[in-house]
């Protein structure tokens, strides 16, 4: 959905009580939390002017002070920001994968499917391992209609490089429920597995969940 052009804070408000905030965009999540500080009308500017120039809410906390004034309107809180990415990044220490530990694709399957098995849209996790294929990192890498065009080996790449992963998995989950590998998911399979060889870092798995269910392609033999 999309609703900051068309309605106000009180009927968006009203869409979150009755649907939850999962659905929202983060343009719209942006709105919402920038009408907790400014008018409406300033809410808006700031988020258009915030996704003209920024991807998504996570480059919130690369900001410095001077970008941050330039999206804020004249004599307005400077500080909104810096509060909101340090919410963020404390909101963000949610239970995820333990660090350091080996888990097995059933594990991983499992504990994805209870995180991402309801949600309505699709979200591409990274797992990313050592040499002894303990945790080094869980990230979410996208989020949206997942097919092999809009995702990128690159974008998933290139946080195994800044850990140092050796080996990696990528978990994403399909609204429907249905765990059935896609053309599209196969297809991101081999991508992965191709760009993983020249890069020597391997995808070890690549699993789908969906409500209280998973697949492993290792473990259905999709990945040799």
């Amino acid at each position: 959905m999309t609703l900051i052009n068309s309605f106000d804070i009180n009927f968006l408000a009203d869409q979150i009580e009755h649907y939850g905030t999962q659905e929202l965009t983060d343009r719209e999540l942006l709105f919402c939390v920038c009408c907790s500080a400014f008018s409406k009308r300033d809410a808006t500017t700031i988020t258009g002017k915030f996704f003209s120039q920024y991807e998504d809410l996570e480059q919130m906390q690369y900001l410095t002070d001077q970008e941050i004034r330039d999206l804020l309107p004249e004599n307005q809180k400077n500080w909104f920001f810096e509060v909101l990415s340090e919410f963020a990044q404390r909101f963000e220490k949610r239970p995820s994968l333990a660090l350091g530990t080996v888990y097995s694709s059933k594990k991983i399957g499992e504990y994805m499917s209870q995180m991402y098995g309801c949600a309505k849209q699709e979200h591409l996790v990274g797992i990313y391992l050592d040499t002894k294929n303990q945790v080094l990192l869980q990230k979410s890498i996208f989020k949206g209609t997942l097919n092999s065009a809009t995702v990128h080996p690159r974008e998933i790449f290139k946080e195994a490089v800044k850990c140092s992963a050796a080996r990696f998995m990528v978990v994403h989950n399909h609204p429907s429920g249905n765990v059935t590998p896609s053309k599209n998911d196969l297809a991101l399979t081999d991508r992965l597995l191709e760009c993983g060889e020249m890069l020597g870092i391997t995808l070890l798995d690549h699993i789908i969940v969906g409500d209280n269910s998973y697949l492993s392609m290792r473990e259905e033999e999709l990945i040799a």
